[in-house]
């Protein structure tokens, strides 16, 4: 399991489907947003409905509003959401309660950098308030 400590509000959560599947994936996804856009969410469910992947799940801790569990049954897939995570929204981030340091952190950017690049250039970081759907402007 990938934690990660959160210090800032998060991302879109779509950004985190053109992450893991890229743009215009058929995916199925939950959680506790109040707008689609919404950043202060603090649960995410997202599961392919192309593949057999596993899901992917984000969730934060009953006893510290900061700290995210990120499970997948898919090692990739949760250590790629938790990198993201960490990278967009986080001040540390732990694989199986060992915190990364910054060569492992860095390791694993250059090991997920087409990933991170389609997440990067996802169209949901310019959702807000006033344009919840960036796409149908």
């Amino acid at each position: 399991m990938h934690t990660v400590k959160v210090v800032k509000d998060r991302t879109d959560f779509r950004c985190f489907i053109d992450l893991l599947y890229g743009s215009g994936r058929n995916v199925d996804t939950d959680g506790d947003c109040n707008a689609v856009h919404d950043r202060l969410w603090t649960w995410l469910y997202i599961a392919d409905r192309e593949s057999n992947d596993p899901h992917v799940e984000i969730v934060v801790s009953e006893r510290d509003p900061e700290d995210f569990s990120i499970i997948s049954d898919s090692p990739e897939l949760e250590e790629l959401t938790a990198l993201y995570l960490f990278l967009t929204s986080g001040e540390s981030i732990r694989s199986s309660g060992r915190l990364l340091e910054k060569a492992s952190v860095e390791q694993l950017q250059r090991k997920y950098a087409k990933q991170l690049q389609r997440a990067d250039e996802s169209i949901w970081h310019q959702s807000s308030d006033e344009l919840p759907y960036p796409n149908l402007s």
